[in-house]
């Protein structure tokens, strides 16, 4: 006795539905990338840190390599859903940190991609730190506005800058050696 007819391939499924359709492909793209800037942020969050507030953000390479190939869609939701997600796997989805990581990021992508999309070429590494500065900016400002009510938080800006022009530096040039390894072994394949 053969298997039964109705677990063979042809009958499970069309031939038409064989193909593996765009949209999902984008879909499991979009997946891809989320889930490795999720891991990326709750693995930076176990790193100890000189100060509360210092952090690296390499998980914002992630949208900075969607923000130049186009995805800008794709880039708010991965930082929603690292922010989201990260803060529930790190255990600090319920501090003042998440909201100051989704504004910090939120603010971050509207300068970038205001900076992408303007008649002014930056560099890769020039947008990042412009993303950079004004993460650390929108951060500050949130925290003057709903934790520390007092002005003389903004002390703090000059570190917050430089802080921000060193990390921005450091993902922009981390991101530009991934695109370029990425787009360089693409190109090998295609010749």
């Amino acid at each position: 006795m053969g298997i039964p007819h109705l677990f063979m391939k042809d009958k499970i499924l069309p031939k038409e539905q064989h193909k593996l359709d765009l949209s999902n492909l984008r879909l499991i793209h979009l997946a891809f990338f989320t889930a490795f800037a999720i891991a990326i942020y709750v693995i930076e969050s176990f790193i100890p840190k000189p100060f509360p507030f210092m952090k690296l953000g390499l998980a914002n390479m992630i949208v900075l390599l969607l923000l130049v190939s186009g995805n800008i869609r794709y880039a708010f939701i991965v930082i929603i859903s690292k922010t989201v997600a990260g803060g529930f796997f790190s255990g600090l989805f319920f501090s003042p940190t998440t909201l100051l990581s989704i504004s910090g990021s939120l603010c971050s992508l509207v300068v970038m991609t205001i900076f992408i999309k303007s008649k002014i070429r930056f560099s890769l590494i020039g947008i990042s730190i412009l993303g950079a500065v004004a993460h650390n900016m929108a951060q500050i400002t949130v925290v003057r506005l709903l934790i520390i009510k007092e002005n003389t938080i903004f002390y703090l800006t000059p570190l917050l800058i430089f802080m921000g022009i060193v990390t921005g530096i450091i993902i922009g040039y981390i991101t530009k050696l991934f695109l370029e390894r990425l787009t360089g072994d693409y190109e090998k394949r295609s010749n």
